[in-house]
């Protein structure tokens, strides 16, 4: 069963009055006995939604035992994200009525089917049009929250890198770090990730990477986390003496003991933002960060030219990260006029025009001297929420370690 539809009936079976405050209609239910159980509760009055009589309302077909409701009313945690689960419901339910309405469109192409089409695709994108009046009591009231339980800013990474972002890696933050071929974009990402969870053990960290496998991907872990030589990861059994044996374990003990997820065969953009929404709407805030390497290799399901599937990416990177308030970083490649000149600019960035516009920080990984390979630059060029200016790491590629310099301008 979906995660998002068994809690919110979770939630419904324990509080009942949401089903009147919050609209939901039980259609947007993929699973059939979810649907009928908030079919039930609807038709049902508030003070007559008792655990009987919502199995009494039910079609007597068979297909659920009351148990099985008793189970699903314990099963309940909080409702502390119902708003967004409800949300969450209605868009997915939105995504496959646009995708059955394009498959009926493709069969037969004629003036209702493409009514119907442009109503799927209106009714998706108003979903994200999330009322707001105006009213700063929320924000009031998380801010004053922080400032009497000295919760911190945001995700701690890197410490210059936090001082430059006042404090860390914030909510609705889209982070994007560009970078030329071979620089080193992915070791600085295992790196970031690295920090982060050595900072905080319980950061759920969600690791998209489009360009290598998960085996590849989990080496360059254990080889930053054990302090392994990466390229003897690559035929452990050549390498086979007591201590390297017993540094390898201690890097897989590392990864078991973090909240790391590696995903390697979610290449769409749609499978992206379905894990993203899945294990943010779980976590608790200021605990979960997703990286994703790189945005030019993420596949879009339209035909349209690239620079508008990269803005249709970067658009929906951002969107979910203001939903459920968490951090993406998106790493990126720069076109080819940046190898022209050793300054980078904004319009480096592949496909820039979106890229620029919807991330709140923009960074450059660069090498300010091609003749020492050692010192990676970090240039961040946009910022909305905190400092620009630069972060020079020492970086040795032999065991995917990123360290800043203490004599970073």
């Amino acid at each position: 069963m979906n995660e998002i539809e068994l809690r919110v009936v979770e939630a419904l079976l324990n509080k009942p009055d949401l089903a009147d405050s919050t609209f939901i209609n039980y259609e947007w239910f993929e699973n059939i006995r979810l649907r009928n159980i908030v079919e039930a509760i609807q038709k049902l009055e508030v003070q007559e939604r008792t655990l009987f009589n919502i199995y009494s309302e039910m079609a007597n077909d068979g297909s659920i035992e009351y148990k099985h409701l008793v189970d699903l009313q314990g099963q309940f945690v909080t409702d502390a994200n119902f708003d967004n689960d409800v949300k969450s419901l209605h868009k997915m339910y939105a995504q496959r009525n646009l995708e059955l309405s394009m498959d009926v469109y493709k069969q037969s192409p004629r003036k209702q089917e493409l009514a119907n089409l442009s109503e799927a695709i209106s009714e998706l994108s108003k979903i994200d049009e999330e009322d707001d009046n105006g009213e700063l009591e929320g924000a009031i009231e998380e801010l004053q929250e922080r400032l009497a339980t000295n919760q911190p800013a945001g995700i701690k990474s890197f410490k210059r890198l936090d001082d430059l972002l006042a404090g860390g890696l914030y909510g609705s933050m889209l982070f994007t770090i560009g970078a030329r071929p071979a620089v080193g974009k992915t070791a600085y990402a295992v790196n970031l990730a690295y920090q982060i969870m050595m900072n905080d053990p319980e950061v759920q960290v969600d690791f998209f990477t489009l360009e290598m496998n998960k085996r590849e991907m989990l080496n360059r872990f254990i080889s930053r986390s054990a302090n392994v030589d990466s390229q003897k990861l690559k035929n452990p059994a050549n390498n086979l003496d007591l201590a390297f044996t017993s540094m390898i374990t201690s890097g897989i003990d590392w990864v078991k003991n973090h909240k790391l997820r590696i995903y390697d065969r979610i290449l769409n953009l749609g499978g992206i933002l379905s894990v993203i929404r899945k294990n943010a709407s779980k976590a608790k805030p200021n605990k979960y960060v997703a990286i994703i390497d790189y945005i030019g290799l993420v596949k879009v399901n339209n035909r349209q030219d690239r620079w508008l599937q990269v803005g249709q990416i970067t658009r929906e990177l951002k969107i979910i990260a203001n939903e459920f308030n968490v951090p993406v970083i998106a790493l990126s490649q720069l076109n080819r006029e940046s190898e022209k000149r050793k300054e980078l600019l904004l319009s480096d960035l592949r496909e820039s025009g979106s890229i620029e516009q919807d991330s709140n920080v923009v960074a450059f990984l660069y090498r300010p001297d091609e003749e020492n390979k050692s010192i990676v630059r970090l240039s961040v060029k946009k910022n909305r929420e905190g400092q620009l200016g630069d972060i020079d790491y020492y970086f040795d590629g032999k065991y995917m370690f990123f360290k800043e310099n203490s004599e970073t301008i």
